[in-house]
């Protein structure tokens, strides 16, 4: 996949997860960032692969945070990632995390909630990718 494509399918379903709830997302929010794979004895190939970091804000009032991603987990059951924690804390710091991933592409996302800043964050991971037409180094 190339990063183009990476990064249109990250904001092709934090659009979806937004819009499942009646949210949009603050498009100035946006973030993508690229950084080299690193292998598991901490090679860094020069071959072109990727991993990307894409994040993004919605504004919505902190009350309404938790059936707001409640809403979101349901959604994303329904396109086909697999719920990996839910947790809800209470008190002047309390947050509500939801993080789930992708069987089918590898893609996770994390979305935090913390109703004391009236914006939820959403954070979608790739794994490490191969761009079309590369050829991939071996070790």
């Amino acid at each position: 996949m190339s990063q183009k494509e990476a990064e249109k399918k990250a904001h092709s379903v934090t659009q979806s997860l937004t819009h499942s709830t009646g949210l949009e997302v603050d498009e100035k929010s946006i973030s993508a960032d690229y950084t080299k794979c690193v292998g598991a004895n901490d090679e860094v190939p020069e071959d072109g692969r990727f991993v990307l970091q894409y994040g993004a804000r919605t504004p919505l009032a902190g009350e309404k945070h938790k059936y707001a991603i409640q809403k979101m987990r349901e959604h994303l059951k329904e396109i086909g990632y697999k719920i990996q924690g839910y947790q809800e804390t209470k008190g002047a710091n309390g947050s509500i995390i939801l993080d789930a991933s992708d069987p089918d592409s590898g893609f996770t996302l994390a979305v935090d909630g913390v109703p004391k800043r009236d914006e939820i964050t959403l954070r979608l991971a790739t794994p490490c990718l191969l761009p079309p037409g590369a050829k991939q180094q071996r070790y």
